[in-house]
């Protein structure tokens, strides 16, 4: 037997299994594509069942008419059995019928080939089906390998949380017992109650940090109820009391009208995931205010959303505005990671909502985030007067 060397084997384009039990259409079919494939042939269904079954096989060209066991049953026992299931199979038929077509596509065909038919017909059926079909399975492994990684980078989140649930402990844990001490003025407790809150809030984004990965992958199993928003924009206004008095800003609710004095603000989402939200929007709208300045939070229902629009002075830099919620966008922020607004996006988003920018206004910058209303009490009630949270 004459063998070829390694060198021009490395050269084929596939192995393709050739299945007849006719030598001369053998003969003919191996012609056309011995030049640029490893060709095997077998004469009956079961030995071709055994050599796929060996492993190697990029495509099988199969005759439905052949006795034992037709093209057929062949091709169904390839697709049961999970070792050979992926390999394509082309029929070779001299059959003009409609419904033997069917019965090959129905059975895990990918394509038919008439008998006779042109060696330019032949060579490029099988070409692009091989073609594809690696294109497929390299998908495949990337799509396996990218799986891994996502799997590496929970863990590694894992081991991030409980590293640094220890350390944050005694953060929590120290504060509560100094507060309990008598010689403590009111401010020191006020201050002591700040960093035992916080200390609590960083836990609990420590808690979620994952939900941010399983957001962006479409696994996060979102438990939306009636939840009043206004009672957690305010807490975090409470939270970022330090900040607020630090630049010395104003924070003010409104109604779409400045003087309506709004009393809840009911919307249809997840608490755990509206705080974080917030708190970055109007973390970032704090720091991007100048001294003695004013955030403005107006409150209002249209369309089945409600609309919460965060607007502060001072404008997004040119450089970052047209990618202003992608992910890691900063700058100017020297511990800055460009993951607040990026989390927030996808926050408003896995909820159901969106969220825009309008960079319009000269010297401003308003934040938009639309949210499903709550069918508790759709809309936003009021009172007469404005107020100053600050």
């Amino acid at each position: 037997m004459i063998t070829e060397p390694y060198e021009l084997l490395q050269l084929k384009e596939g192995t393709i299994l050739l299945v007849d039990d006719q030598p001369e259409q053998i003969d003919i079919i191996h012609s056309i594509l011995d030049r640029n494939f490893i060709v095997k042939a077998s004469i009956r269904g079961e030995s071709a069942l055994q050599i796929c079954s060996a492993g190697g096989i990029d495509l099988v060209l199969l005759d439905v008419m052949m006795p034992d066991m037709d093209g057929y049953e062949v091709c169904l026992k390839l697709k049961s059995n999970l070792a050979t299931r992926e390999i394509p199979v082309i029929f070779l038929t001299s059959k003009d019928s409609q419904d033997a077509e069917t019965l090959g596509l129905e059975l895990g065909a990918v394509d038919f080939i008439r008998k006779p038919s042109s060696p330019s017909v032949i060579y490029s059926r099988c070409r692009s089906t091989i073609a594809y079909q690696r294109a497929q399975m390299a998908l495949r492994e990337k799509n396996t390998e990218l799986k891994e990684m996502i799997k590496i980078r929970e863990d590694m989140q894992y081991i991030s949380q409980h590293d640094l649930k220890g350390p944050l402990s005694a953060i929590i844990g120290i504060p509560e017992l100094l507060i309990s001490d008598d010689n403590l003025t009111e401010k020191q407790k006020f201050l002591i109650k700040t960093i035992t809150r916080s200390g609590y809030t960083l836990l609990d984004m420590i808690n979620r940090s994952l939900d941010l990965v399983k957001m962006e992958n479409n696994t996060y199993s979102l438990n939306p109820d009636n939840i009043d928003l206004l009672a957690i924009l305010k807490q975090i206004v409470d939270d970022l009391e330090a900040h607020i008095r630090h630049k010395n800003i104003d924070i003010i609710f409104h109604g779409y009208e400045r003087n309506q004095h709004i009393v809840s603000f009911f919307v249809f989402g997840e608490k755990m995931l509206c705080y974080p939200l917030f708190y970055n929007l109007i973390l970032n709208a704090i720091e991007a205010s100048s001294n003695g300045g004013k955030v403005d939070i107006f409150l209002m229902t249209s369309g089945g959303f409600g609309i919460i629009r965060v607007t502060n002075s001072g404008e997004v830099p040119i450089a970052i505005r047209d990618h202003f919620f992608d992910k890691y966008v900063t700058y100017g922020k020297k511990f800055g990671t460009g993951l607040g607004t990026y989390s927030a996006w996808i926050s408003a988003k896995t909820q159901g909502g969106r969220i825009d920018a309008d960079m319009s206004q000269c010297g401003a910058t308003s934040i938009i985030v639309s949210l499903p209303c709550s069918a508790v009490n759709y809309g936003v009630n009021f009172e007469s007067q404005n107020e100053n949270l600050a």
